[in-house]
């Protein structure tokens, strides 16, 4: 694999996560806990799912820092991806919308140190058959991007029913 541009991963990461943060700005409270903006999850399911997966992109880097690899947890296909995404929107559930978009912050500020403290040559760390950049693109940006336009796309479902 060629060297990972570090500043550029940075850059997209900033920019998914802002843009991220206009779709979600754009709801009322009321809005963010209604069913169905994918699926039956609400824009704040969303939220927790989202802070989930970063905080794991974190914790994913810090342990390649510790030179812990092994202490990188996988879900092993869809199936698990299915049941970790089950389980933490389980979690959350009764939690209060503050609470979970305080976590959400919080899950990408830690996303964002973790990324500022590993050195390029340690993004393409291969873990069980992805590199360390790819498995954080994935769990960070990458994610931030598809619900983004997830959002974007029931926002307009809502406006145009409501009209």
């Amino acid at each position: 694999m060629t060297a990972i541009d570090k500043t550029e991963v940075e850059r997209k990461l900033d920019a998914e996560w802002q843009a991220l943060r206009e779709a979600i700005e754009s709801f009322s409270d009321e809005e963010l806990e209604a069913p169905g903006a994918v699926e039956e999850w609400s824009v704040k399911d969303l939220l927790g799912h989202m802070a989930f997966w970063a905080n794991k992109a974190a914790h994913d880097l810090d342990a390649i820092n510790a030179g812990e690899e092994g202490a990188i947890q996988l879900a092993g296909g869809q199936e698990g991806v299915d049941a970790w995404n089950a389980r933490e929107s389980e979690a959350r559930k009764e939690k209060p919308l503050p609470e979970v978009k305080s976590e959400w912050e919080a899950s990408f500020e830690a996303a964002r140190q973790a990324l500022s403290a590993t050195s390029a040559e340690k993004l393409v760390i291969e873990v069980q058959g992805w590199n360390m950049f790819t498995r954080f693109a994935e769990d960070t940006y990458r994610h931030y991007r598809e619900h983004a336009a997830q959002i974007r796309e029931w926002k307009r479902e809502v406006e145009t029913t409501e009209e």
